[in-house]
């Protein structure tokens, strides 16, 4: 049996894959974005998911942590390393110089930030529960993406990612009073770990305790992982 991958490279893949798929929503073409980042996260979790599991999404990896799939201490380096990802991504943009999207909120953004963000964790969950092939697993999870940008897209701009908040908010890339630009990173929180209890309830008798016990059961990294 292959071991996993040490937590450090973990930690590399998934700032290099929140870098990739923030630059394609921040760089995309007016019209493709929904499309195009669908895409790149689809090919990143069959580039990455075998890695880290290609999570590159505070809200999902807090969907799994509330869904007891993933051990709450590795969430935590995941949290930092897509945030970080997602710096890079700006950073980059920046440099280029090229012309950044600017969002703004309609009235009902919270909503449909909440709704694309529930699709998306909801299927990852319900993947992962499933033990998907891993070209499924992509399929499935890069489509759901591509369809709640899509549905989200026109009310607010189709975020559906904290660690891409984070990056609109510290680059005044979002219209509007900071409270109200603050449900970019707050809905999707709230969406995915809301999503991964919906999923989690609608496991077979018996799989829940399972999958509990198979994280559980995982070794802990020792300091060897952060050389």
């Amino acid at each position: 049996m292959t071991a996993s991958p040490n937590l450090s490279r973990r930690f590399v893949a998934e700032v290099v894959g929140t870098f990739f798929l923030v630059i394609a929503a921040l760089l995309s073409p007016p019209g493709l974005t929904f499309a195009l980042v669908g895409a790149t996260l689809l090919v990143m979790v069959i580039a990455l998911g075998q890695v880290s599991g290609a999570h590159l999404n505070p809200a999902v990896t807090l969907g799994l942590i509330t869904a007891r799939l993933f051990p709450l201490r590795e969430g935590l380096v995941y949290f930092v390393a897509q945030v970080l990802g997602a710096f890079l991504a700006l950073g980059f943009g920046q440099l280029v110089d090229r012309r950044l999207p600017v969002a703004g909120a309609h009235g009902n953004a919270l909503w449909f930030e909440l709704l694309g963000t529930a699709l998306l964790v909801f299927v990852v969950v319900r993947v992962v529960m499933a033990k998907a092939a891993p070209e499924a697993s992509a399929l499935a999870i890069g489509i759901a993406l591509t369809v709640g940008i899509a549905i989200a897209g026109p009310s607010s701009g189709g975020v559906l990612n904290p660690a891409i908040a984070l990056v609109l908010l510290a680059g005044n890339l979002l219209r509007g009073p900071v409270f109200v630009n603050l449900i970019y990173f707050a809905a999707p929180l709230v969406a995915g770990a809301l999503a991964a209890l919906l999923a989690r309830s609608l496991a077979p008798e018996g799989a829940q305790e399972r999958d509990r016990q198979e994280v559980v059961a995982r070794p802990v990294h020792d300091s060897r992982d952060l050389g």
